[in-house]
């Protein structure tokens, strides 16, 4: 596209909030993989490298920056380039001692220079942001648990939903409600509401473990595991959070210890939940005619793209399409025409 570094660039500072994320997680990396070579521990240094290439960079830097990569006027279009440019030359330099070759054509593309010639590490590196790496983490599990409740749904990524209700871990909420434009896109819903506790997304049932009561209750087990089963959410929570909880059966009480019960959570209402630890995310999975419309038109444009990728056609080649099928199709391409 006719890109190159120049003084147009924005500062580092100055770029978007996944920009200067991925600089951080750069500037983590570069310094892990420096200090386990220190260490001479190559395996170590390698696999950060190359966890950092697939998860950071390619399953979620350039994936949610894909459409800032069609242009080169804007000051966000300059800022995506000049920033995956930084990446992609680090990268180099630290991969070069375990693949020399690619390593080197690849930073000679990218700078004019060989990359055995240039410094392992850079003198001046942009600071950690440890807070927008930990909002960001939490961005990327609440998108991992979003995916799992909509497979759970059986709703494809592509039907547009109307919300998304997370309880996220311990991260800066004034981030976490910058980086929500992200989320939403990735789980392709119109709004994202952060709650302070999943009680009212889930309900809490307990599940008797006849074994572990045995040794308590010998022949009056099943009946302290009805009285276990029957313990409310209240209760369960209070047990979950360390609080010890009795039972009484035939005028024995015994506390109830980890291995006596386990805690199951239900989805309460329509909600659909997917949960790992404390974090949660539900999806409300009504469709409106509305949305299925929308759906309908995202689907088109797939298989357009798909066509135009058997075809032989590129993204940026013009054409004109037809589109025939049901009274719905014709609804949905009216309505989304755009």
């Amino acid at each position: 596209f006719g890109w190159t570094p120049s003084a147009a660039d924005p500062a580092a500072a100055d770029r978007p909030l996944l920009d200067r994320w991925i600089l951080s997680r750069l500037a983590a990396v570069e310094a892990e993989v420096d200090a386990e070579l220190q260490r001479f521990d190559a395996t170590a240094a390698s696999r950060a490298l190359m966890d950092f290439v697939t998860e950071d960079v390619a399953n979620w830097y350039v994936r949610q920056s894909r459409s800032r990569f069609y242009e080169v006027d804007g000051a966000d279009h300059r800022a995506a380039f000049a920033t995956l440019h930084e990446v992609l030359t680090v990268v180099m330099r630290l991969l070069a001692p375990f693949a020399p070759f690619v390593s080197d054509w690849i930073h000679r593309a990218l700078t004019g220079a060989s990359v055995h010639l240039a410094d392992f590490t850079r003198a001046a590196v942009t600071p950690r942001d440890v807070a927008l790496e930990a909002a960001m983490t939490e961005v990327r599990a609440l998108s991992t648990l979003g995916r799992a409740a909509r497979e759970a749904a059986g709703i494809k990524v592509r039907q547009p939903l109307l919300r998304l209700v997370c309880v996220a871990g311990d991260a800066d909420r004034a981030l976490l409600d910058a980086l929500v434009p992200l989320l939403a896109t990735e789980l392709n819903v119109k709004s994202v509401e952060f709650l302070g506790s999943a009680d009212s997304l889930v309900s809490l049932e307990a599940k008797a473990n006849f074994r572990a009561l045995g040794k308590k209750w010998g022949k009056e087990t099943p009946h302290a595991a009805k009285a276990v089963n029957a313990l409310n959410s209240a209760t369960l929570l209070a047990f979950e959070r360390g609080e010890t909880v009795h039972v009484a059966v035939g005028g024995v009480s015994h506390a109830l210890d980890a291995d006596d019960l386990t805690v199951v959570r239900k989805a309460s209402g329509a909600l659909v939940v997917s949960q790992d630890g404390t974090r949660f995310a539900a999806i409300d999975p009504t469709l409106t005619d509305a949305l299925r419309r929308e759906g309908l038109a995202r689907e088109l444009v797939s298989r357009v793209q798909r066509f135009r990728k058997e075809s032989g056609l590129h993204v940026s080649d013009r054409i004109t399409l037809w589109v025939a099928g049901p009274a719905i199709l014709h609804e949905a391409v009216e309505a989304h025409r755009g």
